[in-house]
């Protein structure tokens, strides 16, 4: 089995368009360097490139993909190939960790720009995804969801922060206790 490297990486598929719209994914480089594959962020094959002998992938560069520009963000980790590890389309229970999650208190608004904006009482969740990436997901008081996102593990979702997602701007209070978990508030 060969190893691989992984960044973090932004892609869109709009390579021509002024405004495109990025989205998180995974960029591996198979061992012999020559291969690289784009994933989304569920880990999903969606587009791939064989790379001249001048190019090179690395932190901070751009490469374009047949289909799609991707920016590449910090190398994660060298690790065997998702496809080795990803059979049934859902991450490994070896990058899961626990698959803890928590959960704090929140006001949200839809009203990013406005000066005097209305909030709601909702509440933010982090569920631990894996060693490189979580996903943030944001409930109205019902507990339906109004977005998520992933968050790379360089950025930090606390109590008194506040945090962007699309269509909504959240202002995080305390922490909530979630059952049958163990809260942790150093992650």
């Amino acid at each position: 089995m060969s190893i691989v490297k992984r960044w973090a990486v932004t892609y869109t598929k709009h390579l021509k368009q002024k405004r495109k719209v990025y989205q998180d994914g995974v960029l591996e480089l198979c061992g012999s360097g020559k291969k690289v594959l784009l994933y989304d962020d569920c880990e999903k094959l969606i587009d791939s490139k064989f790379l001249k002998n001048d190019e090179v992938v690395e932190c901070g560069r751009t490469v374009t993909l047949e289909a799609h520009l991707v920016d590449i963000g910090v190398l994660e980790e060298s690790r065997a190939p998702l496809a080795d590890i990803n059979v049934t389309g859902v991450r490994s229970t070896e990058r899961h960790g626990a698959g803890s999650q928590k959960e704090w208190n929140a006001l949200y608004t839809t009203q990013i720009t406005q000066k005097a904006k209305k909030f709601h009482d909702g509440f933010l969740r982090l569920s631990v995804c894996g060693s490189y990436m979580d996903q943030v997901t944001l409930l109205n008081e019902e507990g339906v969801v109004l977005g998520s996102k992933y968050v790379k593990s360089s950025e930090f979702i606390k109590t008194g922060k506040t945090f962007e997602l699309l269509n909504y701007l959240v202002e995080i209070f305390e922490l909530r206790t979630v059952e049958g978990s163990k809260t942790n508030p150093e992650i």
